[in-house]
């Protein structure tokens, strides 16, 4: 097993982490935890849970399995998390804190998560006097946490802002091999910054072992869809460690695995890939962000270049998914209420509808994608849930 430096907190963590929202829920909570014991005899040191996950049972399961591991207490990682939607106040941040050690069976919590935060008003929320990391900063003068982190799945260039501001001690984001351009500006920003970058969701969420068949250009020689995206993010300098979501001792066996055949990229390597992927997209958004630049920053990294503030990388991100999964129409417009709460479009300023067929974003995307013909389609979907709700 990789060993790395988890940013400027001195600890060292394991490149492969357990991510505890993968349970087997039919199984029982012992079974479960058995996952953990056997994560740690291969090596795995960082576990990782959240109040919520596996229907509010992950932090138990890790708790059985913990009590069982106090005597390496000392050499393990364990994280959890608190979202600002939920608590508000500084005796609420206690309070939730409390709970999570009780359930973990622990005393202190390794590195407690600012957790989901999918808009800026989240971010602000968290950050307001009273609020959440006020709470949390008390929590850590007593002993009760080590370290300030912050869970987001915002695009990159904000999540840069956000780090910007010193508050945190490493950062959790969504990022594999196909849409790591989206949120790369911010790995690069955590890595500079000597904090932690660990990843979530490296499969993107199920859809790389579920479309293996149409990405085999992600892999080299004989090398599997689901291994090449393993072995990009434990191979890439900036990311400290990888999630992984859990339900099967061979689940682990080939991520430990993978990461025992690993090595870091280097810079020419890293832009092989992110070229090989480009091409084998073909249709498919990168995220690169080159159609949000504005005209005096070209290279994708200002703020929106849309007259509109229309999120179109976040957009096009939300429309592979009918390009990768073969969704239906109806299948895509069940999914948009989720990207509006929950997904890419949590913090969108201006909707698809709102295109004014200007031509900025299509002249540069690198890709020559149908962007405006994309926002349309997707504006006749947002236009079906409004009047399917007006009618109730």
């Amino acid at each position: 097993m990789i060993y790395r430096r988890y940013g400027r907190t001195g600890k060292e963590v394991s490149a492969v982490g357990f991510g505890g929202m993968r349970f087997d829920m039919k199984q029982s909570k012992e079974k479960n935890a058995q996952l953990l014991l056997y994560a740690w005899e291969k090596g795995i040191n960082y576990f990782d849970t959240a109040p919520n996950y596996c229907n509010g049972q992950s932090e138990s399961i890790f708790g059985l399995a913990l009590k069982q591991m106090r005597k390496v207490r000392d050499k393990i990682c364990v994280a959890t998390k608190g979202m600002p939607t939920s608590i508000d106040t500084v005796d609420q941040a206690r309070a939730a804190v409390e709970k999570s050690l009780r359930r973990l069976n622990l005393g202190k919590i390794d590195f407690y998560f600012v957790w989901c935060v999918r808009k800026m008003a989240h971010y602000e929320s968290a950050m307001k006097k009273g609020g959440l990391y006020e709470g949390l900063l008390k929590c850590k003068e007593e002993g009760l946490i080590d370290h300030i982190m912050i869970s987001t799945h915002l695009p990159g260039d904000k999540v840069s802002w956000i780090l910007s501001k010193n508050e945190f001690e490493g950062v959790l984001m969504g990022v594999d091999i196909l849409n790591f351009p989206y949120r790369w500006e911010a790995v690069r920003k955590a890595y500079e910054m000597g904090l932690g970058v660990s990843v979530m969701n490296p499969l993107a969420g199920g859809t790389i072992p579920q479309c293996a068949d149409s990405l085999t250009y992600l892999g080299s020689g004989n090398e599997t869809p689901v291994e090449a995206a393993l072995r990009f993010c434990l191979s890439c300098p900036e990311i400290t460690a990888m999630l992984n979501g859990f339900t099967t001792k061979d689940h682990i066996d080939m991520a430990c695995k993978v990461a025992d055949e690993s090595r870091l990229f280097s810079r020419e390597e890293f832009e092989q890939i992110r070229k090989r992927v480009a091409l084998g997209m073909d249709k498919l958004c990168t995220g690169c962000g080159y159609c949000l630049s504005s005209p005096d920053c070209p290279d994708g990294t200002a703020e929106s270049g849309c007259p509109q503030n229309i999120p179109i990388a976040s957009y096009l991100q939300f429309y592979n998914k009918k390009l990768l999964l073969g969704k239906s129409t109806e299948e895509m417009i069940k999914l948009v209420d989720e990207q509006y709460v929950w997904g890419l479009l949590a913090d969108r300023q201006g909707e698809a509808g709102d295109c004014t067929e200007c031509w900025r974003c299509e002249e540069k995307c690198t890709q020559h994608l149908n962007i405006m013909e994309r926002l349309k389609e997707i504006a006749q979907w947002e236009s079906k849930i409004q009047k399917d709700k007006n009618k109730r």
